[in-house]
């Protein structure tokens, strides 16, 4: 029951966030964007760090390894929110769980269900309404010529990628503590990228233009991936983060009333989508 209530605390927070970093993004370098976010969320993740300390250092190479992965998943994950319309390329966040299905059967050994297959044709499906054309090939085919949408379409492989790494790390370290360590860990990739291209004070700039949108989307990107690592522990991978894709109702609610976008045809396709959700977590 504390697994799901923490689930559904990530879906209202991941919901907002890509609104919120949408406008910090825009007109913004993303690089530099993706840093701040992760550089503040440590700091909100460091009383949790410090109040359980879990130092297993057989377990951190897949933190550095997994940090490396979602630092360049992220800097893609706003560009993408920078240049499309969020109510067309957030939900596509969740192709992750295509990815996901295949890798946690392998490499973490989850059932592979007739369940998630009936769930996972139905993502497809809904997915086609996001950008509806003549029939579902051309729908489906348009979303891989749009630039935003394959910046998403790769954040959300590499999302899955590290998923997969998490799933297997979270069951032998404390997850507030591995959620820090990450963050710290794709903090520092980032900067030294930053550095490499001379962009410090760009950083500042960012920071002193946007400093409230900053801290609330580093807030919010910090205890929503939390919520879900604890998650974790209790609920399968694939499954919890199907579950998760609830929040693009929340985000097509804020797209329509905060950039005034028209949702009318992605929410069906939107409801599909999490209709595959739900059958995913059938038992």
């Amino acid at each position: 029951m504390m697994a799901y209530i923490f689930l559904l605390g990530r879906i209202i927070l991941l919901g907002y966030e890509k609104i919120v970093v949408k406008k910090v993004g825009t007109d913004n370098n993303s690089i530099v964007t993706s840093f701040l976010f992760f550089g503040i969320a440590v700091l909100f993740l460091l009383p949790f760090a410090i109040i359980n300390p879990s130092f297993d250092l057989s377990t951190f190479k897949y933190g550095i390894l997994s940090g490396f992965i979602y630092s360049i998943s992220f800097v893609l994950y706003v560009e993408s929110l920078s240049i499309g319309e969020a109510s067309l390329v957030g939900p596509l966040y969740n192709f992750n769980v295509f990815f996901l299905l295949i890798l946690t059967s392998i490499f973490l050994r989850e059932p592979f269900t007739i369940s998630k297959i009936v769930g996972l044709s139905l993502l497809v499906y809904g997915a086609s309404f996001l950008n509806r054309q003549e029939n579902l090939y051309k729908s489906l085919y348009g979303l891989f010529k749009r630039k935003d949408t394959l910046f998403m379409m790769g954040s959300s492989f590499l999302i899955a990628i590290g998923r997969t790494i998490d799933g297997f790390v979270v069951g032998k370290i404390d997850p507030l503590f591995y959620c820090f360590f990450l963050y710290f860990v794709i903090s520092i990739y980032q900067f030294f990228y930053i550095l490499l291209r001379k962009e410090v004070k760009e950083v500042f700039k960012l920071l002193k233009e946007k400093t409230l949108l900053v801290t609330i989307a580093a807030g919010i990107n910090a205890y929503s991936y939390m919520f879900l690592l604890i998650a974790f522990r209790s609920i399968d991978v694939s499954i919890a983060e199907p579950i998760s894709m609830l929040s693009m109702l929340v985000t097509l609610f804020l797209a329509k009333n905060v950039f005034k976008e028209d949702i009318r045809k992605r929410i069906i396709g939107v409801i599909i989508m999490i209709l595959g959700a739900w059958i995913l977590n059938w038992r």
